[in-house]
């Protein structure tokens, strides 16, 4: 769903002029508020898989964090579609690509605190996912879309192992005797 939502349209940035970042979001006002919906709406069942991973007492305020920018990078877009001015439409822009900036980073804690009881194959595949949406997010900051695709795609295919994982019969956290 989220990935659904991140889909439908793909924002401008803060490296865009105001005129052109305002005259976007006027032409698609109405998908962007949609996929910005759509996006908030996504984040209940993903709270609810993330909290049932297990019992780290990192895990809720990792997603808290991550919950909090992710509804950030959903309300300012929706307050530059109502924004009827180039010079706020471009600094509400930069706003949204910073928030988006952490997004990425608290995904990457997400990646490494979610499998912290887990086998050591799966605790470096968090590891690496954490390395790309921080790269992801270093990079947006610097305008690099290089990673705007492969630090996502990363990030769900990483919670889709973690769901198979969750799944398998006999699936238990680590515990110290089983590391």
């Amino acid at each position: 769903m989220l990935l659904g939502s991140a889909a439908m349209v793909s924002l401008p940035t803060g490296a865009e002029t105001g005129e052109k970042i305002a005259s976007f979001y006027k032409t698609n006002g109405s998908v962007i508020v949609a996929q910005q919906i759509l996006g908030m709406i996504a984040l209940a069942p993903f709270v609810a898989f993330a909290l049932s991973l297990s019992s780290n007492r990192w895990l809720k305020p990792v997603v808290a964090v991550f919950v909090g920018f992710e509804l950030m990078t959903n309300v300012v877009p929706l307050v530059i579609v109502a924004a009827s001015s180039a010079p706020t439409a471009h600094a509400l822009t930069v706003v949204e690509d910073l928030a988006d900036a952490a997004l990425f980073a608290s995904a990457a804690g997400f990646a490494v605190v979610a499998t912290a009881e887990d086998r050591l194959w799966l605790r470096a595949v968090g590891i690496a996912v954490a390395l790309a949406c921080v790269a992801r997010a270093v990079a947006g900051v610097l305008h690099i879309n290089a990673l705007d695709l492969v630090a996502p795609l990363a990030l769900i295919a990483f919670v889709l192992v973690l769901s198979v994982r969750k799944l398998l019969p006999g699936h238990r956290p680590m515990t110290a005797d089983t590391k």
